[in-house]
C-alpha cells in the first residue's frame, strides 16, 4: 500500500462541489394539464408524456371514463363498458388492458372490448406489462400472494409472491418486473422481484407505502406517491428511483397523493402521474430526468506507480452492517450514553424499576462502574467515556421530573448546577462534560426548550421550531441536529444561533437513537416497536438514505459513535441488554483514466 500514498491529499469531489456531476441529482416534477374528471383509483398506459391514456377510477362512484393526453391537455374519449377502480391497468396509448372484479377489457386506441376474466375476482390490484403480456398482482380485500399472467387471450396463475400484499404497484415486464410496497395490512417497503417464473426479495424501498404509482424497467424504475398507514398516517409525495440494485430518493411530487394514475411503460426519465386521493384530484405532474446518472466517489486518491493506476479510498456507508456486541450487565431502556463505539458509557435508565447503574464498554465487554447519585431514566446525556454529563430525567412517581445535572470524571459522578427547566425525554449533544446542549423534552407538555452548558451552568438559548419529546440529537453546541420526537419525522439543524428545519427522515418513529459528530453527518436508528423500529438512516447534510436494519427492533435505546462506527445499546419492548455495532468497511476502488 505504500505506493498508493505518493499523491495522497487530492480529494475526489462530492456531488455538491462537482458541477460536472449535476446529473446525479436526478429529475424533477413539473405541472401538466389537469384531467377533465378529477378522480382516484384510475389506471393508465403510455410510453411518453405526449401519448398517455388514463381510464376508470372513482369520482364518488366507480367510473369508466377514459381520457387521452397530448402533452398539454386531456381529451375525453370512449368510456369503458364496465367501470373499474384500482384495477389492473397497463399498456400504451393505443393498446391497454384493464381488469377488475370479474371483468376485463382491452383498449385499441378508440374503443374498449370485453375479454376473458381473471381466474380470481379481486380489486385494488398491482400490475405491470403490456396489453398482450401483463401481470395482475395481489389483492387488497385480504392481502394475497396470487399472481396471474395475461397472454393476450387468457389469464393463467403463475408463481405466488413471496409476501402476500394488497394495493401493491408494479413496474417492468412479464419476464423481469417488480411488485413494490403494498398493504399487509399496514404499508410496507417490500420489493419483490419477478424473473419470469418466480418471485424473490430485492432491496426494499426507503419509504413504506401502498397505493403508490410506478413506471420503468427492472434496471431503471421510478416509484412515486402512495399512502403511509403507520403513525402519522398520510398521503406522501416521496419519489424513489431504482437502478437495478437499490432505491435512491429523488425530488418529491408537488402534490402528495395516492391511487393516482401513472403512464405505465414510461421510462424512469419520462414519467407521468394524473389524479389521485384525497379529494379526487385533477392534478397532472410530469417527471423529467437526465438520461445519464453519474455516481461520484468520496475519499482520498492514491497513485500506484507500479501498476500505473489511480485508486480512491472510500467508506461506502450503504455497505455497512450491524453486528452483535457484548451485553449490558443490567438490561435497560431510556438510558443515558456517552463516548464512542469502543469506549462507551451507559448510565441510568429503567429495568424497570428506575436505575442509577453505570457501565463502560471497551468494544467487547461491559464493566460496572460507580452509579449515578440520582436514580432516573429518560435523561439527557453528552460527553465521552471519561468526561460525561447526565441531566434531567424522571423518577418515581413517573410524573416527577429532574433538573439535576451530574458530571462524570472517569471514576465518580458529582452533582453540578441544575437545568433551568426540569424535564424528561430530551436529548443531549456535545463531546465533553464542559460543553453541551439539552434539546426539547417533556414536563407535562412537549417543550421546544434548548439550554447550553458551559462547564459550570446552563443558559437558555434559542428554542427549537417544533416542541417535542422522545428526541435524538448529534453534534456540538455550535452545530447540532435535532432528530425525531413525538412530532413525527421533523429534523432541525443548529448553526450556533438559530434552528432551521431541514429534510425529514423517511420512516416516522420516535424514541430512536443517533450517532455522529457533526450536524451534516448523522446516523439515526431504532424507534417505536414494530417494523419501523429496526430502521437505520444516514444524513449527509441535505437528505436521508435508508441503510441496513438493526437485527432487533426496539425503542428507547441508547446510541453513540460516528456514522461509520456506531453503537446501539439496550431498548425495549421489555428491557434489552443487547448491544449492536455498526461498521462500514474501507475499500479501494480503481479509477480508469483514458
Amino acid at each position: 500500500m505504500s505506493k498508493y500514498k505518493e499523491i495522497k491529499g487530492f480529494k475526489v469531489q462530492t456531488l455538491a462541489s462537482d458541477t460536472a456531476a449535476s446529473q446525479a441529482a436526478g429529475g424533477t416534477w413539473a405541472s401538466g394539464g389537469a384531467i377533465n374528471t378529477g378522480r382516484e383509483g384510475a389506471r393508465g398506459g403510455g410510453v411518453s408524456q405526449t401519448a398517455v391514456v388514463i381510464f376508470g377510477g372513482n369520482d364518488g362512484s366507480v367510473t369508466g371514463k377514459t381520457e387521452n393526453y397530448n402533452g398539454s391537455s386531456w381529451t375525453e374519449t370512449t368510456d369503458m363498458n364496465t367501470g373499474k377502480t384500482n384495477s389492473v391497468g397497463t399498456g400504451t396509448y393505443t393498446a391497454a388492458i384493464a381488469a377488475y372484479d370479474s371483468t376485463a377489457e382491452t383498449w385499441n386506441g378508440s374503443s374498449w372490448s370485453e375479454v376473458s376474466e381473471m381466474n380470481t375476482s379481486r380489486q385494488e390490484i398491482g400490475s405491470l406489462g403490456t396489453q398482450t403480456a401483463a401481470l395482475a398482482i395481489g389483492n387488497q380485500n385480504a392481502a394475497s400472494a396470487i399472481v396471474e399472467q395475461w397472454d393476450g387471450s387468457s389469464w393463467t396463475e403463475v408463481g405466488d409472491l413471496t409476501t402476500a400484499v394488497g394495493a401493491t404497484t408494479g413496474f417492468g415486464t412479464t419476464s423481469a418486473g417488480h411488485a413494490v410496497g403494498g398493504g399487509n395490512p399496514n404499508s410496507i417497503a417490500n420489493n419483490q422481484v419477478w424473473n419470469g417464473s418466480a418471485w424473490s426479495e430485492g432491496a426494499d424501498m426507503n419509504q413504506a407505502r401502498y397505493f403508490a404509482s410506478a413506471s420503468g424497467t427492472t434496471t431503471s424504475g421510478l416509484v412515486f406517491g402512495g399512502y403511509r398507514s403507520q403513525s402519522p398516517a398520510s398521503e406522501i409525495a416521496n419519489t424513489e428511483s431504482w437502478d437495478g440494485t437499490a432505491f435512491t430518493e429523488q425530488a418529491d411530487l408537488s402534490t402528495a397523493r395516492f391511487t393516482g394514475a401513472p403512464a405505465h411503460n414510461s421510462t424512469q426519465a419520462d414519467a407521468l402521474l394524473a389524479g389521485g386521493n384525497p379529494s379526487d384530484k385533477d392534478v397532472t405532474e410530469e417527471w423529467t430526468a437526465p438520461s445519464t446518472f453519474t455516481k461520484i466517489n468520496l475519499g482520498q486518491v492514491y497513485y500506484n506507480s507500479g501498476s500505473n493506476a489511480f485508486k480512491v479510498t472510500e467508506q461506502p456507508v450503504p455497505g455497512g452492517t450491524w453486528a452483535a456486541g457484548g451485553s449490558l450487565n443490567t438490561a435497560k431502556y431510556q438510558l443515558g450514553t456517552a463516548g464512542t463505539q469502543t469506549a462507551t458509557l451507559a448510565f441510568g435508565g429503567s429495568s424497570p424499576p428506575f436505575t442509577a447503574t453505570n457501565e463502560s464498554y471497551n468494544g467487547s465487554t461491559w464493566t460496572e462502574l460507580a452509579d449515578l447519585n440520582s436514580i432516573r431514566d429518560s435523561l439527557g446525556s453528552a460527553g465521552t467515556q471519561t468526561a460525561a454529563l447526565g441531566f434531567g430525567g424522571q423518577y418515581p412517581p413517573v410524573s416527577a421530573t429532574y433538573a439535576i445535572t451530574e458530571s462524570w470524571n472517569g471514576s465518580s459522578w458529582t452533582e453540578v448546577n441544575d437545568l433551568n427547566s426540569g424535564r424528561r425525554f430530551m436529548t443531549g449533544t456535545g463531546n465533553s462534560n464542559t460543553a453541551a446542549l439539552c434539546l426539547g423534552g417533556y414536563d407535562g407538555s412537549n417543550r421546544a426548550y434548548v439550554e447550553n452548558w458551559d462547564g459550570s451552568s446552563w443558559t437558555e438559548i434559542a428554542d427549537l421550531n417544533t416542541a417535542r419529546a422522545y428526541i435524538a440529537g448529534v453534534g456540538t453546541p455550535e452545530a447540532a441536529l435535532a432528530i425525531s420526537g413525538a412530532s413525527g419525522t421533523n429534523v432541525e439543524q443548529w448553526n450556533g444561533s438559530s434552528w432551521t428545519e431541514v429534510a425529514e427522515y423517511n420512516n416516522p418513529r420516535g424514541q430512536g437513537a443517533a450517532s455522529g459528530t457533526t450536524s451534516t453527518n448523522a446516523l439515526f436508528f431504532g424507534g417505536e416497536p414494530g417494523p419501523e423500529g429496526a430502521k437505520t438512516e444516514i444524513w449527509n447534510g441535505s437528505s436521508w438514505t435508508e441503510l441496513a436494519d438493526l437485527a432487533l427492533s426496539r425503542s428507547g435505546l441508547g446510541g453513540r459513535g460516528s456514522t461509520v462506527a456506531a453503537i446501539a445499546i439496550g431498548g425495549q419492548v421489555s428491557p434489552q441488554s443487547g448491544t449492536e455495532e455498526w461498521n462500514t468497511p474501507e475499500a479501494n476502488t480503481t479509477i480508469t483514466v483514458s
